[in-house]
């Protein structure tokens, strides 16, 4: 990529949309919601900031230099209308302030739709509490006779 970004600006290529829905339906492309998150693949070294509080006009303002926190091949989660979105070299990328960077996400490849269930104690979880070696029994359905009485 040949795209290096300045101040507080990152480069963010967006995740795929969503193209199934959880009950197997596909989605058009007409009806895909814009992603939230990507990775970032540049992001700039920082940005100065005025003091904007406690200073008259005349006086000059003290401008103090914040640096990037994000750095390069973070999963981030961005606000959904926000930034610039460019097509370079045949993709599309979105450009971002690092301040509409809502988060990091952790672990590689996670569907952010997909929540697991969290782990309370070895073997159960908050949706299923399973005993170790032991085997789910499901009772096997009855038909009902429906003839006539005589």
């Amino acid at each position: 990529m040949n795209l290096k970004p300045m101040n507080d600006w990152a480069v963010v290529r967006p995740s795929d949309a969503v193209e199934k829905t959880a009950g197997g339906l596909y989605i058009p492309d007409s009806a895909k919601e814009k992603p939230q998150e990507g990775v970032v693949e540049a992001i700039g070294p920082g940005a100065y900031e005025e003091e904007k509080y406690g200073k008259k006009k005349t006086e000059k303002k003290d401008r103090k230099f914040i640096p990037t926190t994000v750095k390069p091949g973070d999963r981030v989660l961005y606000e959904r209308y926000t930034g610039q979105t460019y097509t370079i070299d045949n993709e599309e990328l979105v450009l971002v302030r690092e301040r509409d960077i809502l988060g990091t996400l952790s672990g590689a490849g996670r569907n952010p739709l997909q929540i697991p269930a969290s782990t309370t104690a070895k073997g159960t979880t908050a949706l299923v509490k399973k005993a170790p070696n032991q085997v789910m029994k499901t009772k096997k359905a009855t038909a009902k006779k429906t003839g006539k009485k005589k």
